[in-house]
């Protein structure tokens, strides 16, 4: 699992944070807002990581894939409806299904709920299986994801399956797909050279 991971120290004035793959320092940010992206970490990558090496992909069971789908939200946040989110959510079902996954869908939960469902998942048996899925499908603000009631850092989410939380899953993927909005910056498209 990728994540990043503040450190203590500063340097020059400005924040760091280092990205970890099962709490193995991989690289280096500046900024703990900075995204890494497949470009920017191309040069770091080709030497840390082997081509050659693979996960282990044939477990008994793929793995457990959780979807937590937001369309509606407590008024006092003040968040619009996200409509549409349910076909989203039924396509990843129906997919994630076809690939193998055991998949446990949760519709506008609360914080609260969220952070039991997760808990509980980290606490499961995953020794016979393959990977560990989880999909968020929500509004979001700096690296944190909305639920019905309130927000939730995303790291509080992704720690719980930290090698010494979730020894089940140590030197396995465990994938998190965030669909939601980072803040109120736009970036900007990106287009095919052709």
């Amino acid at each position: 699992m990728a994540s990043a991971k503040k450190r203590g120290a500063k340097k020059r004035g400005t924040k760091s944070s280092e990205i970890h793959v099962d709490s193995k320092n991989i690289l280096q940010c500046k900024d703990e807002q900075q995204n890494i992206t497949e470009k920017d970490a191309l040069g770091e990558r080709t030497s840390l990581f082997d081509p050659s090496v693979e996960y282990k992909m044939k477990h008994k069971r793929r793995g457990l894939a959780l979807i937590f789908n937001h369309e509606r939200f407590c008024k006092c946040l003040e968040l619009p409806e996200r409509r549409g989110t349910y076909a989203d959510r039924d396509n990843l079902n129906r997919r994630l299904t076809e690939l193998g996954f055991e998949v446990r869908c949760f519709d506008d939960l609360r914080k609260k709920e969220i952070k039991e469902k997760i808990s509980n998942a980290s606490k499961e048996q995953h020794d016979d299986a393959d990977c560990f899925m989880c999909v968020f499908l929500s509004h979001g603000k700096n690296n944190k994801v909305y639920a019905y009631d309130g927000k939730i850092k995303i790291q509080d989410l992704t720690d719980m399956f930290r090698g010494d939380e979730c020894p089940s899953l140590i030197g396995k993927p465990k994938i998190f797909i965030i669909q939601a909005c980072r803040g109120e910056k736009r970036d900007d498209p990106v287009f095919p050279n052709d």
